[in-house]
């Protein structure tokens, strides 16, 4: 793993992660949404979230927003989850993809929804690319925020999650006979200060919403900060600063937000 010299770089991939209930819901109103959502991220900063490009996934082919919003409930009911023969099982729901295409791969987002199934589904937002970790610039407590809450507000989640994810695997040398050399893969903390870290589906939480029922007994200790909602929702807080997983203070509080967030939906690994 590379060592950190700086505050202002990022070695970690930052994402929203949100669940979603199961809910049978038309291709039409699932893209009608989705559209809905590139929109409200758009007016956050239309120079982070701009140039949105909506999946096709039969015709293997990204449209322009521009393009695809006029037909956006045909696009996502060709998305519908498929069988290992291709064919069509919308009782698992329907998914709209989109990213955004910047000059440089740091400053991409993407942003996927699985709907309208029988099955709970997890969706997120995420930051960078491939083996790209994100521009430092657009990881910042406001933006992220500000996106989680949209996202919300038009889907209505009942949790969302800002989180940051360090691979949990590392690279052993390996020696097969003088002069040949591989690697295996082992596992390893994915906070090496804290290797007892909660592992589950919210990874290192930043901040994180419940909904009003969920979070009815909820009182997390002082260090956490939180704020109510207009849905009468919870947010909760580990710090305003950009989570650093190598900030003892920053993980301390990333637990509390950890455990509460298992405890209260369950969503373990």
């Amino acid at each position: 793993m590379a060592i950190k010299t700086s505050m202002s770089e990022v070695q970690c991939d930052y994402s929203i992660r949100f669940g979603l209930p199961s809910s049978v819901e038309s291709p039409a109103s699932i893209g009608a949404k989705f559209v809905e959502t590139l929109d409200a991220l758009s007016r956050i900063d239309p120079t982070i979230f701009g140039d949105w490009q909506v999946m096709d996934f039969p015709a293997r082919a990204a449209l322009p927003l521009a393009t695809a919003r006029a037909r956006i409930g045909t696009i996502i009911e060709r998305n519908v989850t498929r069988g290992d023969l291709g064919d069509p099982l919308p009782v698992y729901g329907y998914t709209a993809d989109a990213f955004t295409r910047p000059a440089a791969k740091s400053r991409r987002v993407s942003l996927r929804v699985k709907a309208g199934g029988k099955a709970k589904s997890e969706n997120w937002l995420k930051t960078g690319d491939w083996k790209v970790f994100p521009d430092p610039a657009i990881v910042t407590y406001p933006l992220f925020k500000a996106a989680l809450l949209a996202i919300h507000s038009i889907w209505l989640t009942p949790w969302a999650c800002a989180q940051a994810f360090r691979a949990n695997m590392v690279r052993v040398p390996v020696v097969y006979r003088p002069g040949v050399v591989g690697y295996r893969l082992e596992d390893a903390p994915m906070i090496p200060t804290d290797p007892t870290f909660p592992e589950s589906i919210f990874h290192i939480p930043w901040f994180a919403y419940l909904s009003a029922p969920l979070a009815s007994s909820v009182k997390p200790p002082p260090e956490i900060q939180t704020e109510r909602t207009l849905d009468g929702g919870l947010l909760m807080i580990a710090t305003e600063e950009r989570l650093d997983p190598d900030i003892p203070e920053h993980v301390r509080r990333a637990r509390i937000l950890a455990e509460t967030m298992i405890a209260c939906t369950g969503g373990s690994s």
